[in-house]
């Protein structure tokens, strides 16, 4: 397993230089900063191409937050951990105890702390202290991944259809619904705050670029992050209703011949949705999903590497049918799993979805 390690080096030097030799130790690759510094490339690139090669994240925080970057006025360990985040590895954090943190180490300690799905953490006084969490949370890994069980649906839940009916774009749209079969109401009095955290979980996760303008809208019974379609840029949005349902809409890639539908775009756009509902920790018990895909009329399934260089298409059973499709939910999964397994559960999703698209062109 290889084994990211993310934190700044000041004030935990020692920390640090003692860790690759534990995690060989324990049959694990371990990956750092320091050795990243050789390549063909800047070194900040280089790093977060190790997140995404990781098999596991490991923070570590200390007092200092580090030099935030021109771009993103994020420090590198702060990148480091979205993009952990968005790819849904498991993350093991350990704090040290004991320090005066900076205010923007505060804040980013808060963040990492208010993630709380898929997230091993524990604090530390000493390297020796750290050497053994460290070594139990490696250990309790083969114990993250929740069983994916599916059950059928127990009851009834309700779903927000029309949630965008009034925001999505041209062309043809996708929208995933993550609902909590026993809902945990989100507080009137926190909604404010809420819309501000669910367009950052955009951001983090890709559904939105940093420099993309969102419109944020709060309100009676939810909260949406719209980025307007314009030009070549698509439409996404994200909403998150008083009963923790979120539901993540975004326009599907298309050229002058129309709309494309590639059943593996679909997985990663279910994956990023997923995603999303992880970082928001909707609830303790079961998920349902719901999905729905219009603009029919015009869309055709094909290869996102055809994108621009098709001549022809053909729409089969254009006008029989309405030009929408939704994929009802019928069972339920645990939460958990769908933070641990959110891959297969997309792939699943996708494949439902296809097979009811070709049903509709029939």
């Amino acid at each position: 397993m290889k084994v990211f390690v993310s934190s700044v080096r000041r004030g935990l030097e020692e920390e640090r230089d003692s860790l690759p030799g534990l995690i060989s130790a324990l049959e694990h690759e371990p990956r750092r900063f320091e050795d990243y510094t050789a390549l063909p490339m800047p070194s900040r690139e280089a790093c977060l191409r190790g997140v995404e090669d990781a098999d596991a994240y490991l923070l570590l925080l200390g007092a200092a937050y580090g030099e935030p970057l021109p771009d993103t006025g994020k420090s590198p360990t702060e990148e480091e951990f979205t993009v952990a985040k968005r790819r849904g590895i498991p993350i093991l954090a350990f704090r040290k105890t004991g320090v005066v943190v900076e205010p923007e180490q505060a804040k980013f300690i808060s963040k990492v702390e208010d993630y709380r799905t898929g997230l091993f953490r524990a604090g530390f006084g000493s390297t020796p202290e750290l050497l053994i969490e460290v070594a139990r949370g490696l250990r309790e890994l083969a114990n993250v991944r929740a069983p994916l069980v599916w059950r059928p649906l127990a009851s009834t839940v309700v779903i927000p259809w029309e949630a965008f009916a009034h925001a999505t774009a041209y062309g043809a749209n996708l929208v995933v619904h993550v609902v909590p079969v026993v809902a945990m109401p989100l507080p009137a009095s926190s909604m404010a705050e809420a819309v501000n955290r669910l367009a950052r979980c955009g951001r983090d996760h890709r559904l939105f670029g940093e420099d993309r303008a969102l419109e944020l809208q709060v309100l009676e019974d939810a909260v949406v992050a719209v980025a307007r379609g314009e030009g070549r840029v698509p439409f996404a949005a994200v909403r998150e209703g008083r009963s923790r349902t979120l539901s993540v809409a975004s326009q599907l890639p298309s050229d002058t011949m129309g709309p494309i539908l590639d059943q593996q775009d679909v997985s990663e756009r279910l994956f990023q949705a997923f995603s999303i509902a992880a970082d928001r920790a909707l609830t303790s018990n079961d998920i349902a999903v719901a999905i729905s895909l219009d603009g029919l009329q015009m869309l055709t399934e094909g290869s996102m590497a055809g994108l621009g260089r098709r001549t022809s298409v053909t729409l089969a059973g254009v006008g029989r049918n309405s030009d929408e499709i939704r994929l009802e939910p019928a069972d339920q999964i645990p939460f958990s799993a769908l933070v641990s397994s959110r891959g297969e559960v997309a792939e699943e999703f996708a494949a439902r979805l296809m097979l009811r698209f070709r049903a509709s062109r029939r």
